[in-house]
This record gives structure tokens, sequence and C-alpha cells, in this order.
């Protein structure tokens, strides 16, 4: 008996140590693994912070580039809005330009009916009335500038509409048959 008295203290202390063995292996691996988690943890807070470090820097790039496109948009825009305007002006100092032109030649033109016109007559009259209306519609030309133009024509249309269409609709007649020729 004192053998199986043996024998189970045997066991009894083999099973001790192998269970202090096994505890001591199990917080050895608890240890280990967290000691892997907390390095995995790192590791992947590392790398999340470089993904986000990498993602700003990308996105300030994109910003640069965004702001950088935007001026050249904006200042190209403005060189062109520059260019039509300088272009509408030099138009509109033109256009000026031969109204003052066309005047002239208008008031010559009436100074050239009134010297090669005959003086009496009906012919005469005639020619006295549209060398005097050459005259003051060269005069207007002259001294007024094609915003006053457009609008007493605008003006002219509103206090006389039919007469406006009546001509309008022969000017168009007239180009039609002269665009055949």
């Amino acid at each position: 008996m004192a053998s199986t008295t043996s024998s189970k203290q045997d066991q009894k202390h083999t099973a001790e140590s192998f269970g202090h063995e096994a505890k001591e292996k199990a917080g050895q691996f608890a240890s280990d693994a967290k000691d892997k988690a907390g390095q995995f943890a790192q590791d992947a807070k590392d790398k999340a912070g470089s993904f986000v470090q990498d993602a700003k820097e990308k996105a300030g790039n994109v910003m640069d580039k965004a702001k950088e496109v935007a001026g050249n948009v904006a200042d190209k825009a403005s060189s062109m809005a520059q260019g039509a305007r300088k272009t509408a002006e030099n138009l509109g100092d033109r256009a000026e330009g031969a109204m003052h032109t066309a005047g002239s030649g208008l008031k010559s033109g009436g100074e050239f009916i009134r010297e090669n016109a005959p003086q009496g007559g009906m012919l005469g009259n005639a020619a006295s009335y549209a060398a005097d209306t050459l005259d003051s519609t060269g005069r207007y030309l002259e001294q007024h500038g094609l915003g006053e133009l457009g609008g007493d024509v605008t003006n002219m249309i509103r206090r006389n509409p039919i007469p406006a269409l009546l001509c309008a609709a022969a000017l168009g007649f007239l180009l039609a048959r002269a665009s055949r020729s």
C-alpha cells in the first residue's frame, strides 16, 4: 500500500508540477501574446499614422495644384476680358471715327449739291432741301456719339412705328434685290 500511496503522491506531485509548468507556460504565452498584440497595435498605429500623413500630404498637393489651376484660369479669364474690353474700345473708337467721317462726307455732299444744283424752281427747291438735310445730318453725326444715335433712333421708332416698319420692309426688299444681282 505504501507503493500505491507513493505512486499517488508521485502522480499528485507530477500533476502539480505539470499544472505549475502549464500555468507558467500559459502565463508566458499570455505575456508573449500581450507583447505581440501590443507590438501589432503599435505597428498598426504607426502604419495608420503614416497613411494619414501621406494622405494629408497628397491632399495638400492636390489642393495646391487645384489652387494653381484656379489661379491660372482666373488669370487667363481676366486677360481675355481685358483683351475683349480693349477690342471693344477700339471698335467703339473706330465706329465714332467712322461716324465723324460719314458726317463730314454728308456735309460735303450737301455743299456739292448747293454749288452744282439749279438755284431756282422746283428742282432748285428740292436740291436745296436735300442739301440742307445732308448738312444737318452730317452735323448731327459729327457732334453726337453712337449711344445718342441709337437712343434717338429708338425714340423715333417708338413715336412712329408704322413708318419705321415700312422703311425696314423697303430696306429689306432693296437688300434682297441687290443680293440677287
